[in-house]
C-alpha cells in the first residue's frame, strides 16, 4: 500500500469508494446523484492538487483524501455544482448543499481549509487513513493555509476518535454534526 497524489486514473475508483458507504443497487437514485456532485466532482475536478489516494499493489485507488484549501475559492467554484444539484429531483437536495456549505463557512477564518477522507472498509484501521491525513494536512501547510476543519455525523463515534487520534479539536455540537478543526500553522 501506497499513499500518492491523484492521478485521473483514479477518478472512477474515488466515487466508487464515496459511494461505498450507500446501497450500491441504488446507485442511480437521486441521492447517488447529489453524493456525487457535492462531495466527488468538485474537489477531484477543481481541486485535484489537494486529492491524496491510498493505493494496493496493483496501484489501485482503496482510500481518498481531499477537499479544498480555502473556503471563498470554494465557495465562487460551487456555483456550477449547486445549479447541477438544483436539477436533481427538482432540487430537493439543494437546501441539504446549502448547510453543507455553511458548516465550512462559519469557520473558514480560522480553518479556511476542509476536508473529506474516505477508505474502503477492509482498510480500514490500518494507518491508512491517519498517513493521508498528514499527506493532506502537510500538503496543506506548505500552501500556507492556517487550519482544516470537516464535519463528522453525531452519532459516528469511530470517526470522531479518529480524527482526534489525529490532532483535530472539537469545535462545535450542531444537529447537523460536530465539527472538528486541526489548527495548521502557529499564530503571530
Amino acid at each position: 500500500m501506497a499513499i500518492r497524489k491523484y492521478d485521473p486514473k483514479d477518478y472512477e475508483q474515488i466515487v466508487n469508494i464515496c459511494l461505498d458507504t450507500y446501497d450500491k443497487e441504488e446507485q442511480e437514485l437521486p441521492i447517488y446523484k447529489y453524493i456525487k456532485q457535492m462531495f466527488c466532482r468538485y474537489y477531484i475536478e477543481k481541486e485535484p492538487e489537494n486529492c491524496f489516494v491510498v493505493t494496493d499493489d496493483n496501484d489501485t485507488a482503496m482510500g481518498y483524501v481531499y477537499g479544498a484549501s480555502d473556503y471563498d475559492t470554494y465557495h465562487q467554484n460551487m456555483t456550477e455544482y449547486l445549479q447541477l444539484i438544483s436539477e436533481i429531483n427538482n432540487g430537493i437536495y439543494l437546501s441539504d448543499a446549502y448547510v453543507e456549505m455553511y458548516n465550512h463557512e462559519i469557520y473558514k477564518e480560522d480553518y479556511p481549509a476542509h476536508l473529506h477522507i474516505d477508505i474502503f472498509g477492509e482498510f480500514r484501521s490500518k494507518g491508512y487513513g491517519s498517513e493521508m491525513i498528514e499527506a493532506f494536512c502537510n500538503n496543506l501547510k506548505e500552501k500556507g493555509i492556517k487550519g482544516v476543519m470537516l464535519i463528522v455525523g453525531c452519532d459516528n463515534i469511530r470517526a470522531q476518535k479518529f480524527y482526534e487520534k489525529n490532532g483535530f479539536t472539537l469545535l462545535n455540537k450542531k444537529q447537523s454534526g460536530f465539527a472538528y478543526g486541526k489548527k495548521l500553522t502557529e499564530e503571530k
